[in-house]
């Protein structure tokens, strides 16, 4: 049953990934069709909602609340806390640099819809297995 569950969790988290050129034309706010890191440094600060310079669980939870289940948001949360190298609770201002390290495989410090697709799996492949250790602890 858990087996069952965590795939049809699964199936969200991907369905959310099938809409990431949405979300990354959300992110792109000048629209050049590439992410820099001060784009993703606003996205990091819009999820902030207190202002501390850091983000939440509750905060993090806040941002997806309509768009996503509760286990797979607090998969993605896990696994940027993770990528943050404190496992503290939150969410620091290291996170959207280790997700251009990740992602702007190239180097020219952006990210490329093309990066974006061939990299995200990695950050995804990471959030399921973040999601699958939340149902079978």
């Amino acid at each position: 049953m858990k087996t069952f569950i965590f795939c049809l969790l699964l199936a969200a988290v991907y369905g959310e990934n099938s809409n990431s050129d949405d979300y990354f034309s959300i992110i792109d706010l000048d629209g050049d069709g590439a992410l820099q890191q001060d784009e993703l440094q606003a996205d990091f600060n819009k999820k902030d909602i207190n202002g501390d310079g850091y983000v939440s669980l509750s905060e993090h939870i806040s941002s997806f609340a309509s768009s996503m289940p509760l286990v797979p948001n607090m998969g993605i949360f896990i696994y940027y806390d993770k990528l943050d190298g404190n496992e503290d609770g939150v969410l620091d201002q290291s996170v959207p640099f280790s997700v251009m390290k990740m992602m702007d495989s190239n180097g020219d410090g952006e990210i490329s819809r093309e990066e974006n697709e061939r990299n995200g799996l990695k950050i995804w492949n990471g959030v399921a297995k973040q999601t699958k250790s939340l149902l079978n602890p």
